[in-house]
């Protein structure tokens, strides 16, 4: 794991405006690990989503960004296309189990069979289902189905699993298509818990203001606020959807660490890395991370949340819905 990176800077940040505001419990809703023992085809050193960190490195980040926090995760199968996904999935499995409060979702690509999925599930006792769009022929305008292919669907309804979803298409949760499969799926199969992830994918408030609404009569939805850096992303979930169906989610390390902001633009969203000089101010860029919880702040401000929501928000939600899942597994 590549040397912490912890500044003064970041220091004050979190002592004058997250040491208040961030509950002594966290249950990390989404996070990644990583090891290039499993890389694969992959070629040349660890960058972006391959940033090696064991869950022993998330426990010492953990300890530095959230300093006095008992801090519990659920791990996400990293999405590299190319990597050893099979030993990818049994190495996370092996990690998280130093954790028993801890849970793994097992990364999932097309090409699996289902009955595959099924037996690794077991086999691990993974708590849910990780896919992703890189692995659809077409990233970015991909329909559900074309990196979730329904038979993996059939299984996470038959083993009463979660499925973490990063939606994919520009509009993200406001494309037709997406919340058609949503609320077909949510349907047709009752017994799979859906987190979608990044506040439902709005990086840019725009895909939430016309989703919202629709997101809040489906059954069996559930949300990470992970990387979401748009006040008013957080603010449109936590106003009009039910609280408790909520999660704090960071993307530790890859993306929660990096250091700048996802800014946003238009009906676009980037992950900006501050300017060097700015003689006006101080330039100094903090941790994606801070700059969400920043944003949860202010949002628990506008919307007065009591201080039982905001511990719901962190740990409590996160407890009951990890428990509820577990017990319909057994």
């Amino acid at each position: 794991m590549s040397a912490i990176d912890y500044r003064d800077f970041d220091r004050d940040i979190w002592e004058q405006e997250l040491e208040d505001f961030v509950p002594q419990v966290i249950w990390d809703m989404h996070t990644h690990l990583w090891s290039e023992a499993h890389k694969g085809k992959l070629k040349g050193p660890a960058t972006g989503l391959r940033l090696e960190v064991d869950f022993q490195g998330h426990l010492e980040w953990a300890a530095r960004l959230f300093p006095g926090r008992e801090i519990h995760f659920l791990m996400l199968g990293t999405p590299v296309p190319g990597m050893d996904v099979e030993g990818h999935n049994a190495w996370m499995a092996a990690q998280v189990a130093a954790d028993p409060d801890s849970a793994a979702n097992m990364a999932v690509t097309p090409e699996m069979t289902p009955e595959y999925v099924a037996g690794q599930v077991e086999k691990h006792c993974f708590f849910g289902l990780k896919p992703y769009r890189l692995f659809a022929p077409d990233p970015a305008e991909a329909r559900i189905r074309d990196f979730l292919p329904e038979s993996f669907i059939e299984v996470a309804d038959q083993l009463d699993l979660a499925i973490t979803l990063h939606l994919a298409k520009k509009t993200g949760p406001a494309d037709p298509e997406n919340l058609a499969d949503l609320r077909e799926y949510t349907r047709r199969y009752p017994r799979v818990q859906w987190i979608l992830a990044h506040c439902a994918r709005a990086f840019n408030c725009f895909m939430l203001e016309e989703a919202i609404h629709a997101l809040c009569d489906l059954p069996n939805i559930w949300y990470d606020t992970s990387a979401v850096n748009d006040l008013y992303s957080h603010f449109l979930l936590m106003k009009h959807e039910d609280r408790g169906r909520v999660m704090f989610g960071s993307d530790n390390v890859a993306a929660g660490c990096m250091r700048g902001k996802y800014i946003t633009y238009g009906r676009a969203w980037l992950g900006y890395e501050g300017k060097a000089d700015l003689p006006h101010c101080d330039p100094t860029a903090t941790f994606v991370i801070y700059e969400q919880l920043r944003q949860e702040r202010q949002v628990a401000d506008m919307l007065g949340l009591s201080r039982q929501e905001i511990e719901d928000h962190f740990s409590g939600n996160a407890r009951r819905f990890m428990a509820q899942v577990r017990q319909a597994q057994k």
